[in-house]
């Protein structure tokens, strides 16, 4: 298990924060509930999820279902 950084990012800000543990980076995501993997550039404006990867520099970010 790797550990991540996962945050939920609301315009741009993050407003919740969490280190997790998880074998990959969608199962880090999905620690916040149900996602989708969107195909385009991180968002600047609405809600979103960002996980950082345990090597501190890569992020990827995906989109909550609800």
């Amino acid at each position: 298990m790797l550990r991540f950084i996962v945050e939920l990012m609301r315009d741009g800000k993050a407003v919740e924060r969490a280190e997790v543990r998880a074998g990959n980076v969608v199962e880090a995501a999905k620690t916040r509930g149900p996602i989708t993997i969107p195909c385009r550039e991180e968002p600047q404006t609405g809600e979103w999820i960002r996980v950082t990867h345990p090597d501190g520099i890569t992020t990827t970010w995906f989109e909550a279902d609800r």
